[in-house]
């Protein structure tokens, strides 16, 4: 007997009042297949773009790239670089943290979803379709300048892997059939553990005042995160991983370790093995790697628009580029850049202003009919995260608000 297809959002609509419903399996099962292979990734770095190389001064189509992002011209039509966009955020590095979210984490608790990223929402959509909902990396260590780019409902930082032998390993090496076991008992002993810890908290929830039981709400919060990624990994232990002909590479500084940890995004996507996943391009990347005086990209970002320090900005800024287009491309090869949405950007507008106004943003990939360069206006500002709402909405999510949204942005 078929099952007849429905969605919560038109039930909703078709029952005349707007009631809550529980959570239903079936549809949560039902909706998850409707996504269907949806993928994003993110790539930020904590220093935002020199502007003059990055914005167009055209609008549209056909407007001509500046030097920084003319690597992507081979790809036109299949990006959008978009100006005047930001969360309305001021504060320097102390701001850039919100980049994927729209929410400061000391604004969390005021907001339905907390300060989740982008990330993470979509993650929580697709379940354990994948091996891994989200994959959250970086080309190395965040010394000299932290992107913390991935949050949870509950406002805990995601640390991501920051070693691409580690991320190989954990997307490609299978265990041994005993570390399988060991890991399979110990995640079982931790779901007692909390079970236990829960129990024993909903009977002191009913001892505390508003204010302590709001706290115990986000601790219960978490402990429900904790125990549906147990769940999910439990399931996935004893299924082999994917097999991939490359070779495990070997750790370096981050301008060795970006264009592997881009080679390893699209293996994860072509494999399947996750649909959401984070590069973050540290603080301490590595100037020297891209043919310039080694003072650091930190050091580089402090330009105060000295032309030596500037010239060194745009090679570091250009190189990343250069390796989005590349992967872009591979993508394109592989056919997947239609169904992968690729977020460049950074919390950061100008690294040397301090500024986290009119933020560097190029969305490529997806469903999207890219213009190349589209510019918001500047008096009338349009919230990011309307452009956050389109991405969710693109990847099948049925969802009407993303952190601070008040619409979506056509593209």
């Amino acid at each position: 007997m078929n099952r007849p297809s429905f969605n919560r959002r038109t039930f909703l609509k078709g029952s005349g009042v707007c009631i809550f419903l529980p959570y239903l399996e079936s549809v949560a099962v039902e909706k998850q297949n409707d996504i269907g292979k949806q993928r994003f990734l993110c790539v930020a770095n904590p220093f935002g773009m020199i502007h003059d190389a990055f914005f167009p001064s055209e609008k549209g189509l056909h407007a001509k790239l500046p030097m920084n992002i003319d690597p992507l011209e081979p790809l036109r039509g299949k990006f959008t670089v978009f100006s005047n966009l930001d969360h309305g955020q001021s504060g320097g590095h102390s701001a850039t943290h919100a980049f994927l979210s729209g929410v400061r984490t000391i604004e969390a608790s005021s907001m339905p979803n907390g300060n989740i990223t982008l990330d993470q929402f979509l993650a929580e959509q697709i379940g354990s379709l994948t091996r891994f909902p989200v994959l959250n990396t970086s080309a190395g260590e965040q010394s000299g300048g932290e992107v913390q780019l991935s949050w949870t409902r509950s406002g805990v930082m995601v640390p991501p892997i920051k070693k691409v032998s580690q991320v190989f390993k954990v997307l490609f090496a299978d265990e041994s059939q005993a570390k399988k076991a060991k890991i399979t008992r110990k995640m079982h002993n931790d779901g007692s553990i909390l079970d236990t810890v829960n129990e024993q908290a909903k009977v002191l929830n009913r001892r505390l005042d508003k204010y302590d039981k709001d706290k115990m709400a986000q601790y219960f919060t978490s402990v429900r995160e904790v125990e549906k990624r147990l769940q999910q990994e439990i399931e996935w232990v004893n299924k082999p991983k994917a097999k991939v002909t490359y070779n495990e590479p070997k750790d370096g500084k981050a301008t060795h370790q970006l264009p592997i940890l881009f080679d390893l995004m699209a293996l994860a996507f072509q494999t399947d093995s996750t649909r959401v996943a984070t590069i973050e391009i540290p603080g301490g990347f590595d100037a020297a790697g891209v043919g310039i005086k080694s003072q650091g990209y930190h050091a580089y970002s402090h330009h105060g628009k000295d032309p030596t320090l500037m010239a060194g900005m745009r090679k570091i800024e250009n190189f990343q580029i250069k390796e989005l287009s590349r992967f872009l491309q591979k993508l394109e090869d592989m056919k997947l850049l239609d169904s992968t949405q690729v977020l460049f950007g950074s919390g950061m507008s100008d690294g040397s202003a301090h500024t986290n106004k009119n933020l560097p943003l190029i969305l490529a990939g997806g469903k999207h009919k890219h213009k190349t360069h589209i510019e918001s206006s500047s008096t009338h500002k349009i919230p990011l995260s309307n452009l956050f709402l389109s991405v969710a909405q693109d990847f099948g999510l049925e969802v009407d608000s993303f952190g601070q949204s008040n619409g979506t942005l056509s593209i």
